[in-house]
């Protein structure tokens, strides 16, 4: 026989909320690769839009994800956007539920992983590929025209803007 379904996300989210008690958790787990980070983007989102109704707080929590990717994510053999840290995530909510503010605790850096020679296939944090690319894109520019070339090749790249956005909303 085949084992049961896994429960979905926001029923498990929902459950811990309905929980009794002041205080819920919810631990995101599992194997390289295995989509904790989606997982936790997807729980934020969630938890962010689940009253409906548009909030600057809850909008720059879920804006928040591309700075945190872009400084705190990589390239590895397994997985295109690996965490390079662990994250304690404390959500804050009122009384009825509804997202007020969300403190993030990094810990466990994997240095090794960040620094230094890295095995073959695995790559440093996003946001230093970003900017190679928009060095190696403008490199061919004249010494006057270099810096605004850089920006411009910078801003033609969606990934680049959607970590300005997301700085831009914290």
């Amino acid at each position: 026989p085949l084992p049961p379904a896994a429960p979905h996300l926001f029923a498990t989210v929902n459950a811990a909320l309905s929980a009794v008690g002041d205080c819920h958790a919810i631990l995101v787990t599992g194997e390289s690769g295995s989509g904790k980070t989606e997982a936790t983007r997807g729980i934020l989102r969630f938890l962010a839009r689940r009253h409906g109704g548009t909030d600057p707080v809850r909008e720059r929590l879920v804006q928040s994800t591309p700075v945190l990717e872009a400084f705190g994510n990589a390239h590895t053999r397994q997985n295109t956007n690996s965490s390079r840290f662990g994250k304690f995530i404390e959500v804050h909510l009122s009384p009825d539920g509804q997202l007020t503010g969300a403190t993030l605790k990094p810990y466990m850096l994997e240095t090794s992983r960040v620094a230094g020679r890295l095995p073959k296939g695995e790559k440093t944090y996003h946001v230093f590929y970003l900017l190679r690319a928009a060095v190696s894109a403008s490199a061919t520019s004249d010494a006057g025209t270099f810096g605004s070339s850089l920006w411009a090749a910078l801003s033609e790249n969606q990934e680049w803007q959607e970590t300005v956005e997301a700085c831009e909303a914290l």
